[in-house]
C-alpha cells in the first residue's frame, strides 16, 4: 500500500504574523502536493477559525478528533483524506514536563485504508523547542512519552509520525527513538529532493499590502533539520522532499516535509 505523507509546523501567530493569507496558501499547498495524510503543528487558535479547515475539508480531508482530557485545543492535529481511510481510534498525549500554551503533544489516529484493509498509525506531534538543558530535558521525557505511545499499538503494520522535533538527528531523543525501534525518513535510503534544512528566518509581513515576503529556504544541509517524519514497522521509504517553494516560504520559517511511503 502507497502513503504520501506532509508534516508543516504553520507558525503560530504570536509574532505580529497573521493567519490570513497564510491560510489560504497552505491550503493550495496541500492541494498541490495532494498529501495522504496531513500532520501540523503550532495550530494556535486563530488557524482553527480561519478559512483553513474548511477548505481541507472541500479538499475532502477530515481531521481526527481526539478526547483532549480538558485541554482548549489540539496544536498537533492529523488531518487524513477520508475517500480512503477509515478512522479506527484515535489518541491525544499532552506532554508532561514544560509545556508553553499547552501546545507540545502529539496526536495519534489508527487508520484503515479501505481498499487493502491495511490497518497504520499516523500521529503529529512538538516537542519542547528551548535550546538549552530544560529543553534537552524536556525533549528526551517527550521523546519517551512518543516512543511509549508507539508500542501500544502492536496491531499496526506500521506507524508514522510528522513533527517539529526542535532537534536533529544526532541528538539524544533521536537516539531513543532508534533503541525503541523508529526510524527517521531522511536516513532512508531513497529519493531525496531539496535536501535542505527545514527551518529559516521568518516570513516578513507587510501590514500594507497584507501579503508577506517569502524568507530564503536555508542553503544547510538536511542534517540540521528540525522536523521530520519518523516510522517504525513495515514500511519502506521511496521518497523524500522538503518543500522550499516560494509558497512555502511565505507560510512559516519551517519548509514542510513530504514523504511517500510503501506498507508491507
Amino acid at each position: 500500500m502507497l502513503l504520501k505523507l506532509m508534516t508543516s509546523n504553520v507558525w503560530a501567530d504570536v509574532f505580529g504574523n497573521p493567519v490570513h493569507p497564510r491560510d489560504k496558501l497552505l491550503c493550495e499547498l496541500v492541494r498541490d502536493e495532494k498529501p495522504d495524510v496531513l500532520f501540523l503543528q503550532e495550530m494556535h487558535p486563530n488557524w482553527h477559525k480561519s478559512d483553513f479547515k474548511p477548505c481541507l475539508s472541500a479538499l475532502g480531508y477530515t481531521e481526527s478528533i481526539p478526547d483532549l482530557h480538558g485541554n482548549d485545543l489540539n496544536y498537533t492535529p492529523v488531518f487524513y483524506r477520508k475517500d480512503r481511510f477509515l478512522e479506527i481510534e484515535n489518541e491525544f498525549v499532552l506532554y508532561g514536563g514544560p509545556n508553553d500554551y499547552s501546545s507540545k503533544s502529539v496526536s495519534f489516529s489508527l487508520l484503515k485504508d479501505k481498499a487493502s484493509e491495511t490497518v497504520f498509525g499516523v500521529s503529529s506531534t512538538h516537542l519542547y523547542f528551548s535550546q538549552d538543558e530544560k529543553g534537552d530535558s524536556a525533549r528526551i521525557s517527550n521523546t519517551l512519552e512518543l516512543s511509549a505511545l508507539f508500542a501500544k499499538y502492536r496491531n499496526a503494520k506500521a506507524i508514522f509520525c510528522g513533527g517539529d522535533f526542535n532537534c536533529d538527528v544526532h541528538s539524544e531523543p533521536f537516539r531513543i527513538l532508534n533503541s525503541s525501534g523508529i526510524r527517521c525518513c531522511s536516513l532512508e535510503n531513497c529519493d531525496k529532493k531539496h535536501f535542505i534544512r527545514t527551518h529559516h528566518e521568518n516570513p516578513v509581513y507587510d501590514s500594507q499590502s497584507y501579503t508577506y515576503v517569502p524568507a530564503d529556504p536555508s542553503i544547510e544541509g538536511n542534517d540540521f533539520s528540525i522536523d521530520h517524519i519518523v516510522f517504525k514497522g513495515n514500511a519502506k521509504i521511496l521518497s523524500y522532499d522538503v518543500i522550499c517553494n516560494e509558497k512555502a516560504c511565505m507560510i512559516s520559517d519551517h519548509c514542510p516535509v513530504v514523504v511517500t511511503a510503501e506498507i508491507y
